[in-house]
């Protein structure tokens, strides 16, 4: 495996931010991943994805750890304008880095899947979906967060959005990847736990739903029995549906 940590990819506001890359031992170059961290996008850091991204790479898959501006200093769309502009920047130098630029996943969990979600949907910002998404138990619809959320996540909803939802509504919809998905979205592979404690299964249900009536190819695991936090043993069966759908959808 070979490693470049502290790769800079962009300075909003002159705040460096940086990404982790790994990378297989192979002359050839890998499809790349961003696997893209939690928190609530008021905490978490890069290295909390590293055991997923090393993973990746000794399955055969290029891996990208992207930092992002977290809120409440950096409310929405921060996070989202930052991990769209890693993209951007990994097409930009996949020559130089030594990896397929036209073939990039992202993988997410909580307010990662969130992230990655964003990913792969357009709302008028010029951005290029990326080629396959993973979200686990994402949030992908912001709006009317009192009435759709469980209480433990209201704070850190109000972190990220900063502002009131009435009045603002249409800020909470461009924040949502359910409310930005256009026809013909990549591939999706989503996993949700019913029992999900953080982030209501209802979230999921919705979003898979828009994105199959978009013409998208949806793959939904509802994990009856799960809460936010997935059990070991459900860890590894998603992994094992992860490296399959990333090989089918990234490697032509």
């Amino acid at each position: 495996m070979q490693v470049l940590l502290d790769h800079i990819y962009a300075s909003p506001e002159g705040i460096p931010l940086h990404v982790d890359l790994f990378r297989p031992d192979r002359d050839e170059p890998a499809p790349i991943v961003l696997c893209i961290h939690g928190g609530g996008w008021i905490s978490g850091e890069r290295t909390d994805m590293r055991p997923e991204a090393q993973w990746l790479a000794q399955n055969g898959f290029a891996a990208a750890c992207p930092s992002y501006r977290l809120a409440p200093l950096h409310p929405a769309p921060a996070a989202i304008e930052d991990v769209r502009a890693c993209v951007d920047h990994l097409r930009k130098e996949a020559p130089r880095l030594g990896f397929r630029g036209d073939r990039i996943g992202a993988w997410g969990v909580s307010a990662g899947g969130h992230l990655a979600a964003m990913l792969g949907v357009v709302n008028g910002s010029g951005f290029a979906p990326v080629q396959a998404v993973v979200d686990v138990c994402g949030l992908t619809d912001l709006t009317r967060p009192r009435e759709q959320h469980h209480e433990i996540s209201w704070s850190f909803l109000d972190q990220f959005m900063a502002v009131p939802y009435e009045g603002n509504e249409s800020r909470f919809e461009e924040a949502s990847p359910l409310h930005c998905v256009q026809p013909n979205p990549p591939p999706f592979l989503i996993f949700h736990g019913v029992d999900d404690d953080v982030v209501a299964i209802a979230q999921s249900d919705a979003f898979a739903r828009k994105l199959g009536e978009a013409g998208a190819q949806v793959e939904y695991h509802r994990l009856d029995g799960e809460l936010h936090a997935f059990t070991e043993a459900a860890q590894t069966a998603a992994r094992g549906q992860i490296l399959r759908f990333f090989s089918e959808k990234l490697i032509p």
